[in-house]
């Protein structure tokens, strides 16, 4: 895991220059005669390396790593087109130590930016009189969180991993770092956050900033998906509704959220988003895995099985009524392939779906300009909270949220929406907030951890097996047999990781793999 002072010192000289336009936040501006023990003298130079911070998460390496960790393994996806062979492999449970999916590089090159960062930066104080400690602690609010959304996605697939907290500056440091429990990392990234919390501005000004940089929200909504991670529900309620109240009553209509979400970005209900351009900083990762225009058909696709049978969180029967059978997001977020069995993901990758008054078919017309990457937004919440409240068997106010949800996208219906007598055990709620989950937040990088929860408060795969297992054909006996423990529900580490740190130990259902593969 050791991450060269070269490669820092490059980090660094790859600084992003902050203006006035919005447009240059992640310009990268090279500067080759800068050195490491130069650089820090001054408060831009200490934006610069927070931009850097924010950049480093847009690479093509973090980002198809959010996606592929996030929803890969889920129900939510299937084969695509023209598929990388470490994704096909994964896709049939095929999961070796060698694959390049298991690495974590990128996201402890994000880890150890936020560090030097954290490092370095308070010195500025004293050397830039202009600079105060007070801004100092908005730009730390930032990083802190930053870092902790990168720990959370490396716990929540590797369960355990080294904590790293000072930054790598020198070639004489000690970097075999064994791994830390899952505990221990998330009682220090909620430590970090709770600090963030104090320091985090309330919002920016303009819209890539206000969407872009991190919020007193972005904290909130970070912190709400840990505690419900953590099974702390409570906490995880107490929290969404800080975050609501704050945003006001934001959720878009139904027939606008493709375009005003996805399409344009930076919407109302949004709380975090990754920012992209096509001149500076190209969003690849969206347009291989779910197509654009010229290639309509990304590396992925949604289940067919999962679009028409019975398994299906759309036109699903429910003590004589169907739910979802005219959402709006079937509609909007997956493409049927002309004339196969296939449905391509249209979220992210269409500009724009037309279809003629009393016409049963739409005309899918997609991007040509790159979509940013949401972490979070409101409905994501609202979500939360609901799962949060069916926890504690609050079933009536965990339905009244799902509605809200679920009525923007089934304007159809009637009669106030779902009722509660058709959902009258804990279990029968359970299963409605995951079928509501995957209709709103599918290819959102959402859909594997949502399973997970599941799986971890049974203390069993099986629950996460009973979704996953649809999209296989037949028993799918050879695919469920590798998921069949907890500890496979986890990705291996990678072998290249285990060779550069000798403190580290293979997650427990990859022993038996060794190291040759």
């Amino acid at each position: 895991m050791k991450i060269s002072n070269l490669f820092i010192i490059f980090g660094i000289l790859l600084s992003v220059t902050i203006t006035t336009s919005c447009t240059d936040w992640l310009t990268i501006k090279p500067e080759s005669e800068t050195v490491l023990e130069d650089f820090w003298q001054s408060e831009s130079q200490v934006n610069q390396m927070l931009s850097a911070c924010y950049k480093s998460m847009t690479e093509y390496s973090y980002l198809s790593r959010v996606l592929v960790w996030g929803e890969l393994r889920s129900d939510n996806v299937t084969f695509g087109n023209n598929i990388p062979d470490d994704i096909y492999k994964m896709l049939n449970v095929d999961i070796s130590i060698s694959n390049s999916y298991n690495a974590w590089g990128a996201i402890y090159t994000t880890i150890n930016l936020c560090n030097t960062f954290l490092y370095y930066a308070p010195d500025v104080v004293d050397i830039d009189q202009n600079f105060t400690k007070e801004e100092l602690q908005t730009l730390e609010a930032e990083v802190l969180t930053i870092r902790a959304l990168s720990y959370f996605y490396l716990v929540r697939t590797f369960q355990e991993v080294p904590w790293v907290d000072f930054p790598s500056i020198d070639d004489t440091q000690d970097y075999s770092i064994p791994k830390s429990s899952e505990a221990f990392v998330l009682e220090k990234i909620v430590t970090d956050l709770n600090a963030a919390l104090l320091y985090a501005r309330d919002r920016f000004d303009t819209p890539e900033y206000k969407k872009g940089r991190i919020t007193k929200n972005a904290v909130r909504a970070l912190l709400a998906d840990i505690y419900l991670w953590q099974e702390d529900y409570d906490l995880c309620i107490q929290t969404c509704n800080q975050l609501i109240d704050n945003m006001g009553n934001v959720l878009l209509n139904g027939e606008t959220v493709l375009q005003e979400v996805f399409v344009e970005g930076n919407s109302a209900e949004s709380i975090f988003e990754l920012q992209f351009d096509d001149e500076n900083n190209f969003n690849s990762v969206i347009r291989d895995f779910y197509g654009h225009n010229g290639n309509e058909k990304g590396f992925w696709s949604f289940p067919y099985v999962l679009v028409t049978g019975t398994a299906s969180p759309f036109n699903y029967l429910v003590a004589n009524n169907v739910e979802s059978d005219d959402d709006l997001r079937l509609l909007d977020f997956l493409n049927p392939e002309p004339g196969g069995d296939r449905y391509f993901v249209f979220k992210y990758a269409g500009s724009e779906r037309i279809q003629e008054e009393n016409s049963t078919y739409s005309d899918y017309n997609y991007r040509e300009v790159t979509s940013n990457w949401i972490f979070y937004r409101l409905s994501d919440i609202i979500l939360m909270e609901a799962e949060a409240l069916i926890q504690l068997e609050n079933f009536t106010d965990a339905l009244a949220l799902i509605n809200q949800t679920y009525l923007r996208s089934n304007p159809e219906v009637i009669d106030g929406g779902l009722k509660i007598e058709n959902y009258n055990s804990k279990n029968e709620m359970e299963k409605l907030l995951l079928r509501e989950r995957q209709r709103e937040l599918m290819f959102e990088g959402k859909r594997w951890f949502d399973l997970m929860r599941l799986a971890r408060r049974a203390d069993s795969p099986s629950p996460l097996l009973s979704y996953v297992m649809k999209k296989y054909s037949g028993t799918a006996s050879v695919e469920a047999s590798k998921m069949s423990v907890m500890d496979a529900l986890y990705l291996p580490i990678h072998s290249n990781e285990l060779k550069a740190n000798s403190a580290l130990e293979q997650n427990p259902f990859y022993k038996t793999y060794g190291e040759n593969q």
